[in-house]
């Protein structure tokens, strides 16, 4: 019943439903609708009492809103999961990968153990960001996991920039709203004896935060859709969207080979390319200046000391804000 009942009172929002009203939807008792709101709140998810009925805190997405909009061949249409509250969404598909197909998305409310990039804790407070992750077990030896990074923050770049918001890629797997981050990407392989047994892209947004969400340290590195729109923010249609966009560039690439598609669009809507940046690789940092993004998705730099000209596969990049701050 939770995923329905969200729906229900997505609908409305930001308006209460009245517990006569979901009593009939769901042909069930007011306490039986009480019941499973208590449920959803000691889950931390936000919901008002109010004159006999209910009312979201924030927006939240649910399969049913998400399926209103869907229009995949494979991606959601072969499996799509939503949990309330999980360790990790990436755990559970290791956990379950024989069971799992090709194309299946799974999203959480809440990630208890999310990771970001070298082994960093993703901030994922419940019913406010989006944790989603796809399982990819259908590709070819010659796709490279690196440019899956690259063709997903593409993908989320297009399907960002539909709300109007100047959405730029910092390489190779950031997404940056007025030079804040608002998305991240994670792509990581799975293998059993050294096989390679499938792909799980993960990604992570911020869908309704406050700026007093954020930790402290953050508060000026972050931002949210909700922040940027400065209204809540209904997710449903943009993961549809997205998904839509990822299969298109993902189905090309497995075909063609070619990432020329989506690296376009890495480059053209770079946060970095002209830019003065620090790279973190190992213990070593240096300055330098970014001069493009080559065929193979490694980034073009030139050092801002010894003006050598050198190419990056993975490293820590950090962009200088005015204010001397980095993100």
């Amino acid at each position: 019943m939770h995923s329905h009942l969200i729906f229900q009172l997505n609908k409305q929002f930001p308006n209460p439903v009245p517990t006569e009203t979901l009593s009939q939807q769901f042909n069930c008792s007011a306490a039986e609708i009480t019941e499973a709101v208590e449920e959803l709140r000691a889950l931390g998810l936000v919901i008002h009492s109010y004159n006999s009925g209910f009312q979201l805190a924030s927006p939240l997405y649910s399969i049913p809103g998400i399926k209103t909009y869907l229009n995949t061949q494979t991606f959601g249409t072969q499996g799509l999961y939503l949990f309330e509250t999980i360790d990790s969404t990436h755990t559970y598909v290791s956990n379950n990968l024989s069971t799992i197909d090709h194309g299946s998305v799974l999203l959480a409310y809440s990630q208890t153990a999310g990771r970001g990039r070298r082994g960093r804790k993703w901030s994922s407070p419940i019913g406010k960001s989006l944790s989603l992750s796809i399982v990819l077990k259908e590709f070819s030896a010659q796709m490279k996991p690196t440019l899956l990074t690259q063709l997903t923050a593409a993908a989320l770049q297009q399907a960002l920039s539909e709300t109007g918001l100047p959405v730029a890629i910092k390489w190779p797997n950031d997404l940056l709203i007025n030079r804040r981050k608002v998305a991240g990407v994670l792509t990581e392989a799975m293998f059993e004896r050294q096989v390679l047994q499938a792909i799980t892209i993960g990604i992570g947004i911020n869908l309704n935060q406050s700026q007093t969400d954020f930790p402290t340290e953050i508060h000026t590195k972050a931002t949210s859709l909700a922040l940027e729109t400065e209204s809540p923010f209904f997710a449903d249609k943009l993961i549809a969207q997205f998904l839509k966009i990822f299969e298109h560039f993902y189905q090309d690439y497995q075909q063609s080979l070619d990432p020329e598609p989506f690296l376009s669009i890495c480059r053209q809507e770079s946060a970095v390319i002209g830019e003065s940046v620090t790279v973190v690789q190992g213990d070593k940092r240096r300055d330098v200046e970014v001069l493009g993004i080559e065929a193979t998705g490694e980034l073009l730099v030139r050092d801002l000391s010894s003006q050598e000209q050198m190419t990056l596969i993975s490293s820590e990049v950090s962009l200088r804000n005015p204010d001397g701050s980095y993100i």
